[in-house]
């Protein structure tokens, strides 16, 4: 796919802001966006809403689609482990579809179902070294967990972890849930916002209540933990995409309490992402950054987009319409 590339300088827009070269990526000409994304060497990795995973080559600018056929439902998030890419696939067969060879072979060596209840939805998937961590929605008023400490055995995390009625993950850039140091996290919304960190891997959970506005359509849409002790959680109300009320909140006790940013993201965000001493955000109206822990955040782009990534020197966020949005790093490296 032939690469579209625009030069912008925010500073000549926003006065406010510093120089910042952004650029915009095109890997497909199909009306397509996607929630997962991530990018290692030469290439970006995207899970699309039509159920494709599409490489992008950094490089030449051409893009390989590694299922060519969309016979999945929309993949809502991806990690990569080495030289494999791993799709979670949302949908009444929730799966997980891995790649190896960086997609080389062109077919799925393995299917994971986990013994799937058909009402099985999942919302984020998270993998360090070998160990990963799958959360989906509640069945039966309990958390849908599962874990694998080799990347193809995998197990229902027990005992159970109940969950409030109304209360559910949001697939929305598969940041909802992280593995840090072998701590697993992840967040919930709905009509209950809760944080929940175990360093058992689930046989405890120490968890806290979020601030965010309850509804259906509200609450944390993803994670980012600094270290043990700092981290900033992100979502807001998707119905109400330009409110900037309830849609940030910071933690420097390791996910006990939670205070509100001085000045905070410019609407809802879907995506929190850290790297470099900086912390980036992204939704519905635009993408922001925060350079001092997410206290206050500054609007680098309008463009809708879903989730991030990062190499050593660009942040990239999946944006519509088959394209990506790459920000030269903001530095603050610490």
């Amino acid at each position: 796919m032939k690469k579209q590339l625009f030069i912008l300088f925010a500073s000549l827009y926003f006065p406010c802001f510093f120089a910042q070269e952004i650029s915009i990526l095109k890997y497909s000409n199909k009306p397509i966006h996607a929630r997962g994304i991530a990018v290692k060497g030469n290439y970006i990795f995207l899970g699309n809403n039509n159920g494709e995973v599409i490489r992008y080559n950094l490089k030449n600018g051409k893009s390989k689609s590694l299922n060519p056929k969309d016979t999945f439902p929309e993949i809502r998030d991806l990690a990569l482990h080495k030289n494999s890419i791993y799709a979670m696939q949302s949908a009444d067969c929730s799966i997980i579809l891995m790649f190896n060879r960086f997609g080389n072979s062109m077919k799925i060596i393995h299917l994971i179902t986990m013994e799937l209840n058909p009402q099985l939805f999942l919302d984020g998937m998270a993998i360090e070294n070998k160990e990963a961590f799958v959360m989906g929605d509640p069945v039966g008023n309990e958390f849908s967990l599962y874990h694998s400490s080799n990347l193809r055995h995998w197990k229902e995390i027990t005992p159970p972890l109940p969950s409030f009625t109304g209360e559910a993950g949001f697939a929305a850039s598969g940041s909802t849930v992280q593995i840090s140091n072998g701590i697993y996290y992840f967040v919930s919304g709905g009509d209950k916002s809760r944080f929940f960190m175990s360093k058992d891997k689930g046989q405890t959970w120490i968890q806290s209540e979020l601030p965010f506005k309850n509804s259906q359509a509200s609450g944390a849409f993803s994670l980012a933990m600094k270290d043990t002790n700092n981290g900033i959680v992100v979502g807001g109300d998707y119905l109400a995409p330009n409110s900037n009320e309830h849609v940030c909140f910071i933690t420097k006790d390791g996910g006990i309490t939670w205070s509100a940013p001085t000045i905070g993201p410019f609407g809802y965000r879907s995506c929190v992402y850290y790297t470099d001493g900086v912390y980036y955000s992204c939704g519905t109206n635009g993408i922001d950054y925060s350079k001092d822990n997410g206290t206050t955040w500054i609007q680098l782009s309008h463009e809708n987009c879903f989730s991030i990534c990062s190499d050593t020197e660009y942040v990239y966020a999946s944006s519509t319409n088959g394209r990506i949005i790459r920000i030269s790093k903001l530095g603050n490296k610490e």
